[in-house]
């Protein structure tokens, strides 16, 4: 039979967790922000509510799952439980479990979904008044202020106890100090006792609330768990198809993963974009290693390497050197001081490798499908930017200069993709007019800063404007002073016009280029730039 834990010394927790858990779970907390989020609002409302975030992830991460006896809680710790045993209990737990048994990225996902979902309940649904939480709170202040006076008592029966052990105990009459320190042991006991029925009391009502909307909070409970299942099942095919196949590079941690996961979860449209961008994205890299990889580079001179990437085309002489059992030390001395002979590379590549800014229409008429790929050849001009290590910029516009909005997806470093930027721009869709002018007057003043000076702009569009002649002569005239090109993207997937958008271009291509597997839409982003300056 197990000892009765005092309820002084009881924890939050209803299931028991060892320390490679609590590692995991540290982690979870500090990689993802919606986790942190969400154990920020819950503890606002509800005491204890990051103990239920961990429990929820042990029960659903463990492949040992031990309950905590209910005496072994804290009694403000009621509603965790309850909650627990719904989800355990429940329908949808052993599907879910199945999934995030041992995985902690799906876990946490699940831990995170079920949590919002239960905080939704209690937050929108009402399933407990605002009497029932109130009470949640009183009980804890009750549980402190009932331990404080445990403490107390303990404190003093201790030193009652060492003085009626001391040399005043052996006269064998009690001293005044005795008689008082005994009194105040068994007023601190009294009190304890009383702060204890005041706790008890207290933890009456609030079971009682708990069973009073039982099978309402049951039904929520078994709905979250139910979404949570359906939508952990997907997660690391969404993660992969989203987090690298839009130029970040995937999640670079568990946490991150998480907070991709439950933005994929929420959001329909980005689940369907990620689609969309993974077959397009291996569409254009196919393309590319099969069509463009140095085929317009040539071997011009030989001089001293200069990077790490250059030791590829070292010269005959220095690759025997590496392997010589004599001439080794003096190649390697030479690899410090930078003075192997390389074999160095020109060609029409060289030149188009500028900075990207993608002016992406998000008005009225590209609502709906044309959004979708837009967005999916924006995200797709992301990922060849990264890899031939340039920057990229997006500038989303509609009419008016106030419906502009610029994400800058290098924010940290150059052509290195912020993820959380790339999902910023694929939500933002404001809706409005069609005008050509503001966004392409802004990209020219993002060409003319340090940064992203000798680029190309990218329009993607409908093709639905019109632009006034002395405004696109002036363009023209920029355009061709500043040296650089303007490639349109025209969505014909349903009206479009393409007569402003060819009069304002080097090029056009057209969205169904792309099913057709056509070449130029790609490659003429790297070989444009060097063909018009040739001509």
């Amino acid at each position: 039979m197990s000892a009765r834990v005092s309820p002084a010394a009881a924890g939050p927790h209803a299931i028991e967790s060892d320390l490679y858990d609590r590692a995991a779970i540290r982690r979870l907390r500090g990689g993802s922000a919606s986790w942190q989020r969400l154990e920020e609002e819950g503890g606002r409302l509800v005491p204890h509510f990051g103990a239920l975030l961990d429990d929820l992830f042990c029960a659903l991460f463990k492949y040992n799952i031990v309950r905590l006896a209910p005496e072994a809680a804290r009694a403000s710790a009621a509603m965790n439980r309850r909650v627990l045993d719904g989800v355990i209990d429940g329908p949808a737990y052993a599907a879910l479990r199945a999934y995030t048994l041992l995985d902690e990225v799906r876990a946490g996902l699940g831990t995170v979904l079920i949590g919002e979902g239960i905080l939704r309940a209690l937050r929108e649904d009402r399933v407990l008044t605002s009497g029932d939480l109130l009470d949640l709170w009183n009980l804890v202040r009750q549980e402190e202020h009932a331990a404080e006076k445990e403490a107390e008592a303990a404190t003093g029966d201790e030193l009652a106890r060492a003085v009626r052990e001391g040399e005043g105990a052996k006269r064998g009459r009690p001293t005044r100090s005795q008689q008082a320190l005994r009194a105040a042991a068994q007023a601190a006991r009294q009190s304890a006792r009383g702060a204890a029925a005041e706790r008890d009391q207290k933890h009456r009502q609030v079971r009682e609330a708990l069973e009073r909307v039982a099978k309402r909070l049951d039904q929520r409970i078994t709905g979250a768990a139910a979404v949570a299942a359906t939508k952990v099942a997907d997660l690391p095919e969404e993660v992969h198809a989203w987090g690298r196949g839009v130029g970040a590079g995937g999640p670079s941690s568990a946490g991150q993963a998480i907070d991709l996961g439950r933005r994929l979860a929420s959001n329909p449209k980005l689940r369907k974009l990620a689609g969309l961008v993974g077959r397009m994205r291996e569409r254009a890299m196919a393309l590319r290693r099969r069509v463009l990889d140095r085929a317009d580079q040539e071997v011009y001179e030989i001089g001293l390497h200069r990077s790490l990437d250059d030791l590829s085309r070292m010269v005959p002489h220095d690759q025997l050197a590496m392997s010589h059992p004599v001439l080794r030390r003096d190649f390697y001395r030479r690899l410090l001081d930078g003075g192997l002979l390389t074999y160095a590379l020109r060609g029409t590549g060289e030149h188009g490798r500028g900075p990207l800014v993608v002016c992406l229409d998000t008005s009225s008429s590209m609502a709906g499908d044309k959004e979708i790929w837009a967005k999916a050849v924006t995200l797709t001009f992301l990922e060849i930017a990264r890899r031939q290590r340039r920057r990229c910029q997006a500038i989303c516009f509609s009419s008016g200069a106030s419906e502009l909005r610029a994400f800058d997806l290098n924010p940290r470093a150059p052509y290195q993709v912020a993820l959380e930027r790339t999902l910023d721009l694929a939500e933002y869709f404001p809706g409005g007019g069609t005008d050509f002018m503001v966004p392409l007057d802004a990209a020219l003043r993002t060409l003319q800063t340090q940064p992203m000076k000798q680029g190309d702009v990218i329009l993607i569009t409908d093709g639905e404007c019109r632009v006034a002649d002395d405004w696109r002569e002036q363009f023209l005239r920029t355009k061709r002073k500043m040296g650089f090109s303007l490639y349109s993207v025209l969505i014909d997937v349903g009206p479009s016009e393409s007569e402003t958008v060819r009069a304002l271009s080097d090029r056009v291509s057209l969205i169904r280029d792309l099913t057709a597997e056509n070449r130029e839409l790609f490659v003429d982003l790297r070989r444009g730039r060097s063909r018009k300056r040739a001509a």
